[in-house]
């Protein structure tokens, strides 16, 4: 039975009573923290050394509040407006952070906030490396007792329905898991947050679903919402290269970030303005570049059938392609049925003599039975009025109806009179957490019922891979594209997704090795992994294609599909050379030499190869040269879906950007801080001093940064 508490603070005590002083606590990742439950039980323990605390979980979400004076300045007023002054944080994150976990805590993590962990010990040491699908048997198998969400809630009929909203994605699992081993199930609470958006199908549960249920008004916030991110020159180019592989029918998984927002805009580029997108991708020499695998593999043409979405994470992009008319391609609960949609033998609309194909197909037997009649009915293949009766289909008229198949005028009755229009519940999206912007959660909340229908949440299980139900999946999952990105590759073909060559961990393998493996194992489906060539080191630029890598996420032996801004690297099925040829030809310039003679020594390439002439100019100058053309006719913004920063705020962020730049030595920091203080300003910087509060400076650092922003600000603007 359900116990109901409309306060946090009688709730931890009944937790207490319920589940002892051994607390270890899993809480999803993402949105789905309660973090005022949390927070109070983290305090309890803080203050109470008998009590035992672990909690298990995963991408714990920091608003951020900066260290340096500017940065602190810049991130107070805007985070405040993206988050809400009175957000609450989570308490363990900076104990973490601080490595000041108290001996009785203790806190593990299968994933982590990208890169805000290198320097906490706690953090480090504690991380566990999980796939994402193993997550649920991992916890439970560390001896799991409470599990903790906050979910949503709505009135349907006069009675609360709750939603676990943005995580499904372990919850179901890990009940499943101790039903099926027969070991306890953990206590299940659930924290009240309208704010969350409600999402039914799997999501949607009753009260029941819980043991404890929270229903503090007072502690209601708005979930975490991500800012909208920049895109550059780099970003654009992968996306635009990955949009050329995405095959119309198809399906897709992408993750969040801006190459993952790069490929939404190419797409909708793509679908749009088609004869711009084809224009672009000629005179960037993609076609060039990479005809054969774009032939092998992919499409220019606009989505005329759509794609459907199988990704773990219902990113805010797929609300674009929603929007636009790509995601649009329905999948539904029958292997049978999606199997004769793949091959048109059917279509969405009944057809008026759908109950013979189904009889050539083999759907149906020669006699309908009243499972078989449910069975269309859901589908809508059949009328929802039908009942059996004796061995006769009855309509709501009391017409009867014979269900031996047998003789064709049999069949002719029923199609005449007892087909559905349209074949129902279909599905355009199966994910299983969601993340990001306030106009996302907007959106989500603002969907009518019959299109909130379209986006299912299920648990990770399901999404992640084929073992549950693979008959359906398989049908379901045609011509898949897996988009992910990773850190570092390999001339081999291996990749490093989350962690440094010194095991220090970035972020976590997420779902990343599961979509990859799948993508193997699906017919006419491949994994793409995005990766920038290069990037900023303390010495430099540096290489992201490497001869070779301590630690890898992805293994050689999966090897398929790299893009870098540079070109597309097919690598499945392909021998060590040709993979090394093919990874050497995206590498930045100024690094394919040094690859390449490696790989000689070491036995593994040809030493008269030689790099084909059209791809030794891959230089970001050259790149950007490219792009600029076209962002002079407005094409590919800085933000093409919002941008959450003012004015203001993005002359001063390009302002600090130049200081960081500038700073990266003892002795330049202090060559910058001479130039700036002997820089007298010809402009008027009054909006955005006001705007950092270093109109009226008060004392020493304040005044030093007044004159370090005022001196960036005159480098970075036009005159």
């Amino acid at each position: 039975m359900t116990i109901h508490f409309n306060k946090i603070s009688d709730c931890v005590q009944n937790l207490i009573s319920s589940a002892g002083k051994d607390l270890i606590i899993g809480t999803p990742l993402g949105i789905g923290k309660p973090n005022p439950l949390i927070n109070e039980i983290w305090q309890k323990a803080t203050t109470d050394s008998s009590i035992n605390l672990e909690i298990c979980t995963a991408l714990s979400l920091q608003v951020p509040v900066g260290k340096s004076l500017f940065e602190k300045r810049f991130l107070k007023p805007f985070t405040d407006r993206l988050f809400g002054e009175n957000y609450p944080q989570l308490e363990y994150i900076n104990d973490v952070a601080r490595d000041k976990v108290p001996e009785n805590m203790k806190v593990t993590e299968f994933y982590m906030q990208s890169g805000k962990m290198l320097k906490s010990a706690t953090a480090q040491k504690n991380y566990t490396s999980s796939n994402y699908t193993h997550a649920a048997r991992d916890m439970l198998s560390n001896g799991l007792n409470v599990l903790m969400q906050m979910v949503s809630v709505k009135e349907i009929d006069g009675k609360k329905v709750y939603s676990l909203s943005s995580n499904t994605d372990l919850t179901t699992d890990i009940i499943n898991i101790a039903k099926r081993k027969k070991i306890k199930k953990p206590l299940i609470v659930g924290m009240v947050n309208p704010n969350l958006p409600f999402m039914g199908g799997k999501a949607q549960v009753e009260a029941d679903f819980f043991d404890i249920l929270i229903d503090d008004k007072t502690q209601y916030f708005q979930p975490f919402a991500t800012p909208k991110t920049a895109i550059n020159n780099t970003d654009y180019n992968i996306g635009l290269l990955a949009s050329s592989l995405i095959e119309d029918g198809g399906t897709m998984q992408v993750g969040i970030g801006s190459l993952g927002d790069a490929l939404i805009y190419a797409m909708k580029l793509r679908q749009n303005q088609n004869s711009k997108y084809q224009k672009i991708l000629q005179e960037l020499h993609i076609f060039d570049k990479c005809y054969e695998v774009i032939k092998k593999s992919g499409s220019t043409s606009t989505f005329d059938k759509g794609v459907y979405a199988a990704s773990e994470m219902f990113v805010e992009g797929f609300a674009h392609l929603y929007d636009e008319g790509i995601l649009k391609r329905k999948v539904y609960p029958d292997a049978q049925i999606q199997s004769l949609l793949n091959q048109e033998i059917i279509t969405e609309k009944i057809q008026r003599n759908i109950i013979e194909i189904l009889l050539q197909h083999e759907v149906l037997d020669e006699f309908i039975t009243k499972k078989q009649m449910q069975r269309l009915q859901n589908l809508g293949i059949l009328k929802a009025d039908l009942q059996m009766q004796k061995g006769y289909m009855i309509d709501s008229k009391g017409k009867k109806y014979k269900t031996d198949l047998f003789e064709y005028k049999n069949i002719k009755a029923i199609q005449e009179n007892c087909l559905g229009d349209e074949l129902k519940q279909g599905v355009l999206l199966h994910g299983a957490f969601f993340l990001g912007s306030r106009w996302f959660y907007r959106w989500l909340h603002e969907l009518n019922e019959s299109d909130r229908e379209l986006f299912q949440m299920t648990p990770v299980s399901q999404v992640n891979e084929l073992y549950g139900g693979e008959e359906l999946d398989r049908v379901q999952r045609i011509k898949a594209r897996f988009i992910n990105t990773c850190m570092k590759v390999d001339l081999l073909g291996a990749a490093a997704s989350d962690t440094l060559d010194n095991n220090q961990v970035v972020s976590g393998v997420g779902g990343q090795y599961n979509f990859v493996a799948m993508a193997q194992t699906l017919e006419n489906s491949r994994s793409i992994l995005m990766v920038r060539s290069t990037h900023a080191g303390a010495k430099g630029l540096v290489s992201n294609i490497v001869w070779k890598y301590p630690y890898c996420t992805i293994p050689r032996h999966l090897r398929d599909i790299v893009i870098t801004e540079y070109g597309i690297a097919d690598l499945r099925g392909q021998s060590d050379e040709e993979c090394i040829k093919r990874m050497i030809c995206i590498a930045d310039s100024q690094f394919q030499e040094e690859l390449r003679q490696t790989a000689v020594r070491f036995n593994k390439l040809s030493a008269d190869w030689e790099i084909p002439q059209k791809f030794r100019s891959n230089t970001a100058q050259e790149l950007d040269k490219q792009i600029n053309h076209f962002k002079h006719s407005g094409l590919f913004p800085t933000f093409p879906f919002g941008c959450d920063f003012t004015d203001e705020e993005l002359v001063i962020v390009k302002a600090l950007k130049y200081l960081k730049s500038q700073t990266g030595s003892t002795f330049s920091k202090i060559k910058l801080l001479f130039k700036s203080l002997l820089h007298k300003s010809q402009q008027d910087n009054s909006k955005y001093l006001q705007r950092m509060n270093l109109q009226a400076p008060r004392n020493r650092e304040e005044k030093i940064s007044r004159k370090l922003l005022i001196f960036a600000l005159n480098q970075t603007q036009s005159p």
